[in-house]
């Protein structure tokens, strides 16, 4: 899909101090093994008393005071998460609205796994394009990972989870950079990955039993080709990645900079940058492996740290690269259009 007068006004991001992953190693909850192969230098790890909610809320403060943009701006607020956060059959959404942008603002809780910090931005764009409320949207994640419900650190076999929230404000009136196109493609049939052969169950047996990701996959890899689900895992994310540069009509040649998920490394030599036929030093890996996979906020911290570190200029162009279990997968391609100083 291309869009026009579609822009990224703001990125905010409220992330804890990272943890060394020698000290995981040490305790015993990281492997050796898996620390080579995953490559991850530290892995962001929040405090004791501070809730996935109220994170949300730091980084939308931070995007809005950095956008300009006013809160009767804002016709919409989603929110975005992964795991726990703080209650159960609550609108964790209209929370943080009631304290960023406003009382009156809509505000939708949106799933898809970690797919949502690119998706979301997909459906902020199709709510402004559409002419509904407001001339802005705000787009939050968070996730905290804490026991005893989960361990960061084993809950999944290709990476380890890092905490911390983002925010993006996307608006018709101008921004740091214009929202070129984007482009989602799914393979529903590949949700059983993240599912394995567990049944479902009345309530949520996470407090008393520690969520095994890994278990569901490996229980799914035992009844299924891996070799075809993987195929048919890079499919969808090229397919993703084609239909949004040709929307754009941009080139793989004309990407400056590619902002990726923290999903760690992988065994052997072929790696993500590879399969989008791009350099890893235009990738946001090197940045990535500091902090952890924070779930759908890996793309907006990623962004928010090429702006802060000056590792974009204007006329760049950046392909955001979301994905998902489900298996859903949704990139964005901008332009750069100015460097702002934020404070």
């Amino acid at each position: 899909m291309r869009w026009e007068n579609i822009h990224i006004a703001a990125v905010g991001t409220w992330l804890p101090e990272p943890v060394a992953v020698e000290a995981a190693v040490r305790s015993g909850e990281l492997t050796p093994e898996r620390c080579e192969v995953f490559g991850y230098r530290s892995v962001l790890v929040a405090p004791e008393g501070i809730a996935p909610p109220d994170m949300a809320v730091h980084a939308a403060e931070t995007a809005l005071k950095r956008s300009g943009v006013a809160p009767k701006e804002f016709g919409l607020l989603l929110h975005g998460s992964l795991w726990f956060q703080g209650l159960d059959v609550w609108p964790v959404g209209s929370y943080i609205a009631q304290r960023t942008v406003g009382r009156t603002v809509p505000a939708l809780d949106v799933q898809q796994r970690c797919n949502i910090g690119v998706g979301g931005i997909e459906l902020a764009a199709s709510h402004l394009a559409a002419g509904a409320r407001g001339s802005a949207v705000m787009l939050t994640t968070a996730d905290r990972w804490d026991g005893p419900g989960v361990n960061r650190w084993s809950l999944h076999e290709d990476h380890v989870y890092g905490d911390g929230a983002t925010a993006m404000v996307l608006s018709r009136h101008g921004g740091f950079a214009r929202l070129l196109s984007t482009a989602t493609v799914a393979d529903n049939s590949l949700e059983a990955m993240a599912r394995g052969d567990e049944p479902f169950h009345p309530v949520s047996p996470a407090a008393h039993t520690p969520l095994d990701l890994t278990r569901r996959s490996r229980q799914y890899k035992d009844g299924h080709d891996e070799d075809e689900a993987a195929l048919r895992h890079a499919r969808v994310m090229l397919q993703a990645k084609v239909k949004a540069l040709a929307a754009a009509r941009t080139p793989s040649s004309g990407l400056a900079r590619v902002v990726i998920p923290a999903t760690g490394r992988r065994k052997g030599d072929y790696q993500l940058h590879h399969l989008l036929g791009v350099e890893e030093r235009q990738t946001t890996w090197a940045y990535g492996r500091t902090t952890g996979h924070i779930g759908g906020g890996d793309l907006a911290a990623g962004l928010a740290h090429l702006v802060e570190t000056d590792g974009v200029r204007p006329g760049d162009r950046v392909l955001l690269f979301g994905g998902g279990s489900g298996f859903t997968c949704t990139t964005a391609v901008l332009e750069i259009t100015e460097v702002p100083r934020w404070t």
